[in-house]
């Protein structure tokens, strides 16, 4: 797998409320190249309502003109044998129908990496070019970013030393020269961009920084300190002033003044222990977390966090697919997509052996169908409606209904009567819910599900097929 958590921390050694649950508003698109142990998505990105791109590994890319109903693989060099990095997705840039790039490294792996190539178009990608980088053994493209048509920055990561090299273009990619990078680097014009690094590996070592530039990167100045655990994983800004930063340890942190104050966000109602990948804002009040809601090593729940107030409060919303996701891409309030990674085999051996097929989410309402809140009309009575989809794999969603306040349990069985879990228990007030029951570490066949409220009491049955 080409994911890259721990450079984002090794990197800094050469560097300077309310909650309310949705059912899942996303559905899944057919990803066409076949599953493989290398097939793994990274960035999606939209240049018009219906005409976008995905990031793929060995030199290919995914394009659709039809909002994703069909994508297509698109390889710029067939005979180049390049990768790129899928975890964290940052190998891909529009910033129009026209022009775009794709940042790779020559080799196989890691451990094979021997340079940086940039393939890049400016006709949609009818024709494409290339731009060698580096040649060097040990380096790896890892990260582009352009915000018009001249103006880019990427970095190269060298594995056989640990450094990195930064460059710039004015020129559209012609001619590349160094600049004083300081981390992972998110840019809203020529002049002005932010990055963020830390110590250690695996977010384990504080502190970690955030700086931000005003002249594209020639000086940086620090604007926070972080001692507190959990690293940054993914950042974004949506102008000169609102921003974000999300990372481990359930870490959201936010800003509204251009950095100058940086507000940590406690709100979101995910399990402190939860690993956040990647964030997108339309603007500073709505936008979109991938994250999950418990410990990372103990198969959590996957969850995108969306608000529509810049943070006040937040929904999750439960998508269809059972790893972490990598990327998010909204065109408006309503069309997003995602990316997700998505084992279909050997997934619970080593990463060596797992064969993944990169999974795409779609949504056109926000990834809402339904909230489960107060405010929604009141039941009759009780129920406990059957799971969907039945039989499932291995996630499924139990909806219910409760007309007056009180406590409310679900639990899970196995066909002996064993209780396997508890998806429900607490106080509910009247309304319409759901919950999501991930059944990733269970066997095959079939289990039963018990609603308790009051008096009322209902079991069904519900199939696992892997």
């Amino acid at each position: 797998m080409n994911h890259l958590n721990i450079f984002i921390w090794v990197l800094s050694f050469v560097a300077m409320t309310g909650m309310s649950y949705t059912q899942t508003g996303w559905s899944l698109q057919s990803n066409p190249i076949p599953p493989s142990t290398t097939n793994n998505l990274g960035k999606v990105q939209f240049v018009s309502p219906t005409e976008g791109w995905i990031s793929a590994t060995n030199g290919k890319l995914l394009h659709t003109t039809d909002a994703g109903t069909t994508w297509n693989v698109v390889t710029p060099f067939p005979n180049d044998t390049v990768s790129s990095v899928s975890d964290p997705a940052n190998s891909m840039w529009w910033v129009n129908q026209t022009h775009g790039w794709k940042i790779n490294w020559l080799g196989t792996s890691f451990s094979d990496a021997h340079g940086a190539v940039i393939h890049q178009t400016t006709d949609g990608g009818i024709t494409w070019t290339k731009k060698i980088l580096s040649t060097t053994a040990g380096d790896a493209g890892v990260r582009i970013q352009f915000v018009d048509e001249n103006n880019g920055w990427v970095l190269i990561y060298t594995f056989s030393t640990g450094n990195a090299k930064f460059l710039r273009t004015t020129d559209g990619g012609n001619n590349w020269s160094s600049f004083n990078g300081a981390g992972i680097f998110y840019f809203v014009d020529a002049n002005n961009g932010w990055s963020f690094f830390g110590s250690g590996t695996n977010g384990n070592n504080p502190p970690y920084k955030i700086l931000h530039t005003t002249n594209g990167g020639t000086d940086w100045q620090l604007q926070n300190t972080d001692s507190t655990a959990g690293g940054y994983n993914a950042m974004q800004f949506t102008d000169i002033n609102n921003g974000w930063i999300v990372g481990d340890s359930g870490k959201i942190l936010k800003t509204t003044d251009g950095g100058g104050n940086w507000t940590q966000v406690t709100n979101t109602g995910i399990d402190p222990n939860s690993r956040s990948k990647c964030v997108f804002f339309l603007d500073g009040n709505t936008g979109w977390i991938g994250t999950n809601d418990g410990i990372i090593n103990e198969n959590p729940q996957r969850v995108i966090l969306r608000t529509t107030n810049g943070g006040a409060s937040w929904t999750k919303q439960y998508p269809p697919n059972s790893y972490g996701i990598f990327s998010i891409f909204f065109w408006n309030a309503n069309n997003g997509w995602f990316t997700a990674d998505n084992c279909v085999q050997n997934c619970s051996g080593p990463d060596s052996l797992k064969i993944w097929q990169g999974a795409i989410g779609y949504t056109n309402n926000g990834g809402v169908t339904g909230v489960e809140d107060e405010n929604n009309s009141i039941p009759s009575g009780y129920t406990l409606l059957q799971n969907y989809p039945n039989p499932f794999n291995p996630t499924t969603i139990i909806k219910y209904s409760v007309p007056k306040s009180g406590i409310v349990t679900i639990k899970v069985y196995d066909n002996n009567g064993k209780e396997i879990t508890t998806l429900v228990n607490g106080e509910k007030n009247a309304g319409n819910y759901s919950v999501n029951f991930n059944a990733k570490k269970l066997a095959s066949g079939a289990y039963f599900y018990r609603m308790k409220a009051g008096s009322f009491v209902e079991t069904k049955k519900l199939i696992l097929m892997k």
